[in-house]
């Protein structure tokens, strides 16, 4: 309950960020089968991002395999989106290359969704560079798709992200 109240969700993220991730496994537990519908939340998702950057991956490793089985429609979540990308800069490296498998699937039209866009770039600076350079090939596969991309007004922005991928 404390995760969709405006200002309890508060005071769990304090307690977050202030215990040692050891005494968070409370919260964990009270998660547990509710962490794609807290995603969704807009005070929710803010208390899984919290979890994600704080508790080691062995701990959140069954949090965030409830992320990553939904994690091709919280990508183009207006919540969901900041905690597939709060795996993505703090997750482990599987649970990246998951993720950046999951682009790979659906790419051109995720980089140029309004919120998935974002997921997108995401992947492109916290993957393997191995990753990377699979999502950068798969833009470049289709020069005429590419171009498309560039002018889409989402698209723009992983177009550009993409360049500094290659500028590595």
């Amino acid at each position: 309950e404390a995760v969709a109240s405006p200002h309890a969700n508060h005071v769990l993220q304090k307690c977050i960020e202030a215990m040692p991730a050891g005494e968070l496994q409370f919260v964990l537990d009270e998660l547990k089968g509710h962490v794609v519908t807290a995603a969704r939340h807009r005070y929710g998702c803010r208390v899984l991002e919290r979890m994600i950057e704080r508790c080691p991956g062995w701990q959140t490793r069954d949090l965030v395999a409830e992320v990553l089985g939904s994690a091709s429609q919280l990508c183009r979540h207006t919540f969901g989106n900041f905690v597939v990308q709060h795996v993505l800069e703090h997750g482990e490296v599987e649970q990246r290359r998951c993720i950046a498998g999951i682009i790979l699937e659906d790419l051109q039209r995720l980089a140029r969704h309004r919120v998935a866009s974002h997921v997108v770039r995401a992947a492109l600076v916290h993957c393997t560079a191995e990753d990377r350079q699979q999502l950068v090939s798969a833009m470049r596969a289709d020069a005429d798709e590419l171009a498309d991309l560039a002018h889409h007004h989402c698209g723009s922005f992983v177009v550009r992200e993409m360049r500094r991928e290659l500028r590595r």
